[in-house]
């Protein structure tokens, strides 16, 4: 089985789905692939991301610690709630996949309740592989309390490559 680093490096020539009016364009360097539930139609979508896409859409942050870092530091991205409806999210159960092929699944009704976010940037910088990146899909753990569980702590999903929709 291929790893999902080669996946996306093969994806760089396929058309993607781009959000302006349902057009296709050519992502530059895919690091998100949202398929299965998705897309305008009854059918299974299959869309991928590149940085560009992804920060056209609208940009939410705040700021929490984690698990994994020494201090609070300040996350932006795309929240669940505006990736979801981006892609037109038609299933609530969701299979969330990383390049070391860590598999979560998710109920996206409760990722959105729990602001989710997307994150692409650490303190303003884009998160490189090496650190999380490029997409690290994390919760406020500092201003909701009941998001300090394992239930959340599993879904922080760092190196986020894949979302599937399962119907």
């Amino acid at each position: 089985m291929a790893s999902r680093r080669s996946f996306l490096t093969g994806m760089a020539g396929l058309l993607p789905f781009s959000l302006a009016g349902g057009a296709f364009a050519v992502a530059a360097q895919p690091v998100l692939r949202v398929h299965g539930a998705v897309g305008p139609g009854p059918g299974p979508g299959d869309l991928a991301f590149d940085g560009a896409a992804l920060d056209a859409l609208p940009q939410t942050r705040f700021r929490t610690t984690t698990l994994w870092h020494q201090a609070p530091a300040e996350f932006s991205g795309i929240s669940a709630r505006d990736l979801f409806a981006a892609v037109r999210l038609r299933s609530p159960r969701l299979r969330l996949v990383a390049l070391n092929d860590y598999v979560v699944e998710a109920d996206a009704d409760e990722i959105v309740a729990a602001d989710g976010l997307f994150a692409t940037r650490q303190d303003g910088v884009l998160m490189p592989v090496s650190d999380k990146g490029p997409i690290f899909l994390l919760f406020p753990f500092d201003q909701r309390e009941e998001l300090r569980h394992q239930t959340y702590y599993s879904r922080a999903v760092w190196q986020l490559c894949e979302i599937e929709a399962v119907s």
